[in-house]
């Protein structure tokens, strides 16, 4: 089953205070690929925003910032029913809609995997604090919302596969 698309992949701000990615950034349209692959002997699949496959702001958003999202009502491979995936897209967006309120970030994709999908991020290291006071808050109001981690990544490794995955324009 594929999932949507996932709704945005970098913020910005409506607010008094505005919040812009860098021009790099939005200069792009989103566009992205579907990657298959097996992660203990069960498929998974990652949906991946080919924006950012050669983008040169790395240093700027050098955190990763994961989401894991309980996956509750699945399938035989723990992926989302139609139900779970409704669900899951509702629940990201409102969280790339609260962080954009307040910080840029660069949306790279999602995950899906047996029994939870991750929603993969990357930020300036100097908005963690913000970012943490939105996702708590979301956090305790959702009980899909398992868990967020924060890694330096300035290199982005941790996509790096996807990225070189995805096929080269010609």
């Amino acid at each position: 089953m594929l999932c949507a698309l996932p709704f945005t992949s970098c913020s910005q701000s409506n607010q008094k205070e505005t919040v812009s990615p860098p021009i790099t950034q939005t200069s792009l349209p989103d566009t992205f690929t579907t990657l298959k692959f097996e992660l203990d002997g069960k498929p998974c699949m990652a949906v991946i925003n080919n924006k950012f496959k050669d983008f040169k702001g790395k240093a700027e958003y050098s955190l990763s910032l994961f989401l894991t999202v309980k996956t509750i009502e699945k399938d035989a491979n723990g992926h989302p029913t139609e139900k779970e995936s409704v669900l899951f897209h509702e629940l990201q967006a409102r969280i790339m809609k609260d962080l954009g309120l307040i910080l840029p970030y660069c949306h790279t994709g999602t995950t899906t995997m047996n029994g939870y999908r991750d929603i993969l991020l990357y930020i300036s290291p100097s908005d963690q604090d913000k970012a943490i006071a939105v996702l708590n808050k979301i956090k305790q109001e959702n009980p899909r919302f398992e868990s967020y981690t924060f890694e330096p990544d300035p290199e982005w490794e941790a996509v790096a596969s996807f990225y070189e995955a995805i096929p080269a324009k010609n």
